[in-house]
């Protein structure tokens, strides 16, 4: 990957003197320059499994008393195109037995199912979705896995760490080991029970995550933020140690993840750590529950906030850089794990937000569409912070889901409805396939902002947010020009200039994702989708085109090219 983390990659030019104010057109120029890099690994899916507030993860997806998917989910999930499959947690893998997930030798069924697991709450949850499950799904459509295990049994002391260590080396050499192999201990036998379960191949085990939101795990020592006992510190890392110790040896080529949510671990990782570690973990939601709504520190009446006001806070994330007013990564744990001098493994993200039940009017959750068009927020920022090589690889919370409001996509446990995208998994979709890998040099001219002066939880005020988002990225003989327009109320004209491409003989196409701020009125009822893509047709000279940019809508310009692009 490149690494230039200075470059802007958005210069702002002032030009309104010479733009006739007949003709308030606003100029992007695209150029034909690669400025970094974009994995594809940033549109992974957390395919979480999680057991409490009634979420039972792709256990719900599955026909009753079966291991077979209900129909339309498979399809749902291949039209995401994704890269990389987190599992299985979260919260509860800490005190899941990994075992309890595959066909065990004289395993006790009940009416063709696995015995249940228990979560972190003591709620059960259906096993029949497990590893090998996991593993499947992978193959068929081409995803790496990303295996996050037990780290709670050797912090918490529940078992000594080495064999703890051990267990959840049997279960890499289970998921990911080849037939054969020499391997420590009798860890042998794990590939063995793979290959008699009908899966003789191994699964694409790529990365392993040890220890999941350690600050949960032990909650007021391993805080997020402030020292961390010196005592408790080093017990964290010799667990660490140990896990990585004995994982090398079972998959010497996957890359570990280490937790980063908490600041003084990361501060101490590569002095503890070094090179044993290949990627720091970090997580970003915004902006969970909102109980009340803050203006200039005051607590004000939420049914005051007319729709725009809303609309202009919850799409104005993650963060917004000040000078340009787009979106980026600068929080605190961010820049921390930026510094830790590791790529950073954005594990868990989503736009994760709702009124809280104690609010005002605290039924309605909010506007499905306005959270698709912050996750499109999450994702111009997720862009920036790869080319700086910052950033290495996303999973998305969650992927498939019966009850949480971050779910990819929506299922039925009782197939009461036929599965349907959520739109914050519809908008991850619609940049993942239209992918470009090089990020280019892009310019906006005389970029309108708003000022957005309200609180709602962690969405914070902002002084300046740009109207129009703009990124651009191209591939081997395309280009994809990225635009979000945040304007609540008005289309934006647009001319864009491509003077420095050859253009290829394919049209110019303006693709769109739009929507209603009503969740009772989806743009589409069959299929159920509460965000729809348009697309259509635009003209392009040899230099340039103009467009038009529907307000409260994301875009994406895909043109083909001829020749290649200029590396920096």
């Amino acid at each position: 990957m490149l690494r230039n983390s200075s470059f802007i990659f958005l210069a702002i030019a002032s030009l309104g003197a010479c733009q006739e104010a007949q003709e308030p057109i606003t100029m992007i120029t695209v150029k034909n320059e690669i400025v970094g890099q974009i994995p594809k690994e940033l549109f992974g899916q957390f395919l979480e499994k999680p057991s409490w507030e009634g979420e039972l993860g792709p256990e719900a997806a599955l026909k009753p008393n079966s291991f077979e998917w209900q129909d339309g989910v498979v399809d749902l999930v291949q039209n995401m195109r994704i890269p990389l499959l987190r599992f299985p947690g979260g919260t509860d893998v800490d005190h899941m037995d990994w075992t309890q997930m595959i066909d065990l030798p004289n395993m006790e069924w009940t009416n063709g199912n696995r015995p249940s697991v228990v979560g972190h709450k003591g709620d059960t949850v259906g096993a029949n979705f497990g590893y090998d499950e996991a593993g499947h799904l992978a193959g068929q459509l081409g995803a790496d896995l990303m295996l996050v295990v037990n780290f709670g049994d050797a912090y918490l002391k529940r078992k000594p760490i080495e064999e703890a260590a051990m267990f959840e080396a049997a279960l890499l050499a289970y998921c990911g080991a080849p037939l054969g192999v020499d391997l420590p201990g009798d860890l042998e036998k794990w590939p063995a029970l793979r290959e008699k379960n009908g899966h003789p191949v191994p699964y694409p085990v790529k990365y392993i995550q040890i220890a999941n939101e350690p600050f949960i795990l032990d909650q007021g020592v391993l805080k997020t933020r402030g020292d961390i006992p010196g005592e408790k510190r080093e017990h964290f890392f010799q667990c660490a140690e140990a896990y990585i110790d004995l994982f090398k040896k079972v998959l010497p080529g996957a890359k570990i993840i280490l937790d980063g949510n908490c600041q003084d671990i990361v501060d101490n990782m590569h002095a503890r750590l070094g090179d044993k570690v290949d990627l720091v973990a970090y997580h970003r939601y915004y902006p969970w529950g909102i109980k009340e709504v803050k203006k200039q520190g005051k607590v004000i009446d939420r049914n005051t906030l007319t729709e725009k006001e809303v609309w202009q806070g919850w799409v104005a994330v993650p963060s917004i850089q000040d000078h340009t007013g787009f979106s980026v990564f600068d929080d605190l744990r961010y820049r921390s794990a930026v510094a830790s001098g590791y790529p950073i493994a954005l594990t868990e993200w989503n736009w994760n937000g709702w009124w809280k039940a104690d609010s005002v009017n605290a039924a309605s959750g909010g506007s499905l569409f306005t959270k698709a068009v912050g996750t499109a927020g999450f994702i111009h920022a997720m862009i920036r912070a790869a080319g700086k090589d910052e950033l290495s690889l996303a999973t998305q919370s969650m992927l498939v889901g019966n009850s949480w409001g971050i779910t990819s996509i929506r299922v039925s446990g009782e197939e009461s409805f036929s599965p349907y995208p959520l739109p914050t998994g519809q908008m991850t979709a619609f940049y993942a396939n239209h992918f470009g890998e090089h990020v280019l040099k892009a310019a906006i001219d005389s970029v309108e902002t708003y000022a957005q002066p309200y609180r709602f939880n962690n969405i914070g005020p902002k002084k300046k947010v740009a109207y129009l988002d703009v990124l651009a990225a191209r591939n081997d003989d395309q280009l994809f020009v990225y635009i979000i327009n945040r304007h609540f109320d008005k289309n934006i004209d647009v001319k864009l200039d491509l003077s420095d491409f050859e253009l290829g003989a394919g049209p110019a196409l303006q693709k769109t994702l739009s929507g209603n701020l009503d969740n009772d009125t989806p743009c589409s009822r069959f299929p159920l989708r509460y965000a729809c893509q348009g697309e259509k047709v635009i003209v392009t000279s040899k230099k340039s085109l103009n467009l038009t940019l529907t307000s409260r809508t994301v875009n994406i310009l895909e043109i083909s090219l001829l020749g290649t692009p200029r590396q920096p």
